[in-house]
């Protein structure tokens, strides 16, 4: 495909056919995360890719999405400070012990070289789908692939087949995203329009209820919180 029909085309896709995708294939499609950017080239990620089809069930049980199960190859995105931490150690050094900003650029470096990835994945004809629902069962998780200290599992991105061709979801306009030279505050008429536009994403055709389901006042996020600086102590990367 030509590059804008790719990014034009890429869907979230939650209905897989129960196929694999040829091994050569998933290779192309890995090279491009790790063709992907990396801040200051620390590798700040990594990805586990889970193929047994146990772990694939086990996963899509724990956080309720089925087309974890369904697709050819499952990646769970880590933010990976373990790595950077023994190629210090290998050269006796150590690492920062005030580890928030490496927490932020390796979500940054997870999340280019999965979207490197979908892109691929998308030319190549496949689909694929971004399981933020990881964070769901974050320490069942840690627990199922064995993961050490100062890894932190931010996100999936599922690879298959495609059972469905889905249209395109609504985006804001470029203009509430996109901010020329400072930041402009956004009009009423503006937050109507948002509402309009975003609308289409809900059964109830109300932008509000999603927004609020997830990140209003005792939501979805804000639940979240707690066990997610919790299992980072745990993890050593606060």
């Amino acid at each position: 495909m030509e590059f804008f029909e790719v990014v034009e085309r890429r869907r979230s896709i939650r209905r897989f056919k129960r196929v694999k995708i040829p091994e050569e294939d998933v290779r192309r499609i890995m090279e491009a995360g790790r063709a992907a950017p990396t801040d200051a080239t620390l590798h700040l990620w990594s990805a586990v890719r889970v193929v047994d089809e146990g772990k694939k069930a086990e996963i899509a049980r724990l956080i309720g999405q089925p087309h974890v199960e369904e697709g050819s190859d499952f990646f769970v995105f880590l933010a990976d400070l373990y790595r950077l931490r023994e190629l210090l150690r290998f050269r006796g050094r150590d690492l920062a012990e005030d580890r928030l900003a490496l927490l932020v650029f390796a979500a940054v470096d997870a999340a280019l070289a999965a979207e490197n990835m979908a892109l691929v994945a998308t030319a190549l004809g496949y689909g694929s789908c971004f399981i933020g629902a990881v964070q769901n069962a974050a320490g069942e998780i840690v627990k199922l692939l064995g993961l050490p200290p100062l890894t932190y599992p931010l996100f999936g991105l599922v690879v298959g087949v495609p059972d469905e061709d889905p249209p395109p979801r609504p985006r804001l306009p470029l203009e509430m995203l996109f901010h020329e030279g400072a930041y402009r505050r956004y009009a009423e008429e503006e937050l109507a329009a948002a509402f309009r536009i975003m609308a289409k994403v809900t059964r109830s055709g109300d932008w509000l209820r999603l927004l609020e389901r997830y990140a209003g006042r005792g939501g979805y996020f804000e639940a979240r919180g707690g066990e997610m600086r919790r299992l980072l102590r745990e993890l050593e990367f606060l």
